[in-house]
């Protein structure tokens, strides 16, 4: 896949009551490069499927951290494990609930497990920042938090020290 990601994240409110009827993903994601640009991400989707994906943030876009220029590559296995030996800080494991909205488009719940049991938010990706800006989310959504360093994988991986940064995120049983 190569082109423009424009996304954006949420808060979950509250989970659909029939999530586990939906596509579910399991993604082990790790990071090289720290502190370099552009990011370069690695994921592997239920055991079979190795990407290295590269992200830069679109320089014209500096305020808004939904915005970035994304390129993945299919991996073997062996070479995803070769790079998985190489990667900065922890890697996230997390279980990904992929649900289909209007207008063609999806929110991709992710369920965060290991240092960051319990988190929860929401992606939509969009086709355009027009759309993005206009979207009206479903209402078990909550708040926008695409702007919060937080909440990016690459922070959570590297930087994150204490869940408690989290605990707005974690969803009660």
């Amino acid at each position: 896949m190569q082109g423009v990601e424009i996304e954006k994240k949420y808060k979950v409110k509250e989970l659909p009551k029939d999530i586990e009827q939906y596509n579910k993903i399991e993604i082990e994601q790790s990071y090289l490069n720290h502190g370099c640009k552009p990011t370069l991400r690695l994921r592997k989707y239920n055991d079979n499927e190795f990407i290295l994906s590269y992200k830069a943030r679109k320089k014209e876009y500096k305020d808004d951290l939904s915005i970035c220029d994304e390129v993945e590559l299919t991996l073997s296995k062996d070479a995803y494990e070769h790079l998985r030996s190489k990667i900065d800080g922890r890697t996230i494991h997390k279980t990904r609930y992929v649900i289909p909205l209007k207008d063609g488009l999806k929110v991709e719940i992710d369920r965060f497990k290991d240092f960051f049991e319990g988190v929860c938010f929401a992606e939509i990706e969009f086709k355009s920042e027009e759309q993005a800006n206009s979207y009206i989310i479903p209402n078990w959504l909550g708040e926008d938090i695409s702007n919060q360093k937080r909440v990016k994988n690459g922070y959570m991986a590297i930087d994150a020290k204490d869940i408690n940064e989290y605990n707005d995120l974690i969803l009660k049983k």
